[in-house]
Parts: C-alpha cells; structure tokens; sequence
C-alpha cells in the first residue's frame, strides 16, 4: 500500500512582518507547500513570495486600538482556519497573542526571545505578559538550553513542553561555496584590501554593546595598525521611537568613530542574507559579546563563513563550545578582554576554519531545523485534534 499524500498545514506567525528571522520562517514554510499567514502588529512592508502579511489595524488610542485588533486578529484567524500558530517573541507579539480565545481551539507555539525573557526579568508588566502567554502555549521553543531551563524555572512551564530548537544556518549560505571574491566585497565597503577585519555581526544596539565594542577596537587599535573594524546597523525598527533611539545611538558611534579615520566602517543600508554572509566571508573575525542570548543564527552564519569567533562568555555560546565549535570567550568586564582578544587576533587556519563549517553543515542545516518545525508542528496539530 502506498504512502498517503503528506497534506500541506496551515500556519499563521504572530510576528513582525520586517523582521528577517520571521521571513525566513516564512520563505522556508511556504517553499515546502505550506500556507503560511503572518500576522503583525506593525506595518508588513511589502516584497512578499508566497505567503500572505497582514498587520493589525493602527490609529486611535491604545484601548480602542487593542480592541479593533482583537476583532482583526480573529477575524484573520476565521480566514487562515490554520492548524497551529506560532508566536514569534514574548514582546508585542506575546502580548499579541492574549487576544487570543483562552482556550484556542488552535494550538499556540511560542518561540521567546532572549532579549524579550531579560526585558521581563527587570518590568512587571512585561514578566504578566510573558507568564500567561508561556502558559498558555501547547509547546515553548527557544534555541539555546539556556532558556529551556529559564522557562521551566521561572515560569513553571512542564519539561514536557518545551523543545529546544535552533533556527540554523539556510542550506544557501551553507552550499553557496566560496563563489563572492572578499576583495570584491571590501572594495564595496570601504575596507582596506590588507587590513585583518573585525565585523559585529550584531545589529548596533545597547543589547549587542556596540559602544563597548568600540572602545575596545580603540585599544586594540593603538597596538595593531593593520586591525579594521565593521558594524552593521541593522533593520530598522518598526516603531518610531524605537528608529530614533537607533539613529542617536548611531550618531554617537559616529562620533567616537571619527576619532578613528579610516579604520571603522559603518554601514547603514539593510543587508540581505547573503550580503551579510559575503561580509562575514571578508573578515577575519566575528564579535558577538550580548550580556544574554540564545542560539544566535549570525553566529553560526559566522562560523560556516570562515571567521574566528569572539564571543561573550555567556551560557548558550559555553553551549557551542562544548558542542565542539571553536571560539575565544570573553569575560567581563568585556572592554579589556575584547581589547586583548583583538589585539592577538587573527584568521583561523585553514583545519579550524573547516571543522567549524563542517560542524554548522551537519548540526545547524537550515532545512533539517525546519523540518524538525513541521514535524513539531504535526505534533501538536494532531494533539490538538483529539
């Protein structure tokens, strides 16, 4: 007898539309045959391929805006009549799913942010929001163990609901080969063809300590005049204040950064996928140093491009370590160490370069982890359905 017809689910991400981790959710569900619905708060943009964005109604005051998206998310729900939602972070998006009935007759999966479950840690408000939203969900997936544990501790979420899942690197970037010549790629930048390259792979921000970065560059600097340093701006924010408070941050590091002429480029334009992963391929070095975190996927882009890797000594990086990635952990007080680390700094060898790619290529596939989504997803859609 042969094997049924695998039926496509339907799947609706309570998700920032302008983010690139939700789109590559999207991109990556939607190639496989799925119909895949995001709905966001904020404004979705356009640009989309294969799957539908819709965003909550704006206007009017908060009351009477939570009131119109309540009856919009539902009504968004009666037409996508999916199988599962996932909620996409524990901030407005959590917050987002509340609307939802109490007891959705749709199974909720929650993927929490690192820097939305520190958020809660320190504001009341944010923690209520997080601890009903964790409650309610039929499955909680973050990436690092890290914060499987925090859930479990903290908001008293059963073991046996939680999945730690990573988001990996997309097969694209890790089958693509060495095709983008680097010294095309730092001509484009502005990146001195000898120079050994230091990139923050991280979006300039307080939580990725860009700043800290920075002062660290400058004393390295003083002792290694060949050291060149990249950082990358980032999305911008959908909220208007949050654009704000990232256009002064980038003003200040300009500032700091003139006192350094022609050692520091800062590249304000979005970067695609590939044209971060090019970036990553010309540099010699990746700094990921956030005080919290999970499974960064641009640390492992990182590290399937080439880069030695200084990262902050923080839990779900020990996690890679121990997992058999090579990376220099720095401690705090984060300043000194990093200075140190980039005034020896170096690029990895051709066998450490190989093991790290070969490590990220079997481990962090980017189509093995979405698999390992759709056969979470049948999971609790069938659960749901009994």
């Amino acid at each position: 007898m042969s094997d049924a017809p695998i039926v496509p689910l339907r799947v609706v991400l309570l998700a920032s539309a302008t983010s690139a981790h939700t789109r590559r959710w999207a991109d990556d569900l939607a190639a496989l045959g799925h119909e895949v619905t995001v709905c966001s708060w904020h404004e979705p943009g356009l640009g989309f391929d294969g799957w539908r964005a819709a965003s909550a109604p704006g206007g009017a005051c908060r009351p009477l805006r939570v009131l119109r998206a309540m009856h919009w998310l539902r009504r968004e729900l009666h037409r996508a009549r999916p199988d599962v939602i996932h909620v996409h972070s524990l901030g407005v998006h959590g917050a987002l799913s509340l609307l939802l009935p109490a007891h959705p007759a749709v199974p909720v999966v929650i993927t929490p942010w690192g820097s939305e479950l520190r958020a809660a840690g320190r504001h009341s408000g944010r923690a209520l929001v997080a601890r009903l939203a964790l409650r309610r969900a039929a499955r909680v997936v973050p990436t690092s163990r890290e914060v499987a544990e925090l859930v479990a501790s903290r908001y008293r979420v059963l073991s046996s609901r939680i999945t730690v899942l990573s988001w990996g690197v997309p097969d694209a970037l890790l089958d693509a080969g060495n095709d983008a010549d680097p010294r095309l790629t730092r001509a484009k930048y502005g990146i001195p063809a000898g120079a050994t390259v230091a990139l923050s792979v991280r979006s300039t921000s307080e939580v990725y300590r860009t700043h800290e970065i920075l002062a660290a560059f400058t004393r390295a600097a003083r002792v290694r005049p060949d050291l060149f340093l990249v950082l990358v701006a980032g999305h911008q924010p959908a909220h208007a204040a949050a654009r704000r408070a990232q256009q002064e941050y980038l003003a200040l590091l300009r500032a700091r950064a003139r006192d350094l002429a022609g050692r520091v480029a800062v590249i304000d334009q979005p970067l695609g996928q590939a044209e971060m992963f090019s970036l990553m391929r010309a540099s010699d070095a990746a700094i990921s140093v956030p005080q919290a975190d999970q499974r960064s996927s641009s640390v492992l882009e990182a590290a399937a491009a080439g880069c030695r890797l200084l990262l902050a000594d923080i839990a779900p990086y020990r996690e890679l370590v121990a997992e058999g990635l090579l990376a220099n952990l720095l401690p705090d007080p984060l300043v000194g160490s990093l200075a140190d680390a980039l005034s020896h700094a170096g690029p990895l060898n051709a066998k450490d370069r190989l093991s790290n790619r070969k490590l990220i290529s079997q481990a962090e596939r980017g189509s093995l982890k979405v698999a390992e989504l759709e056969r979470l997803y049948r999971d609790v859609a069938r659960a749901g359905a009994v």
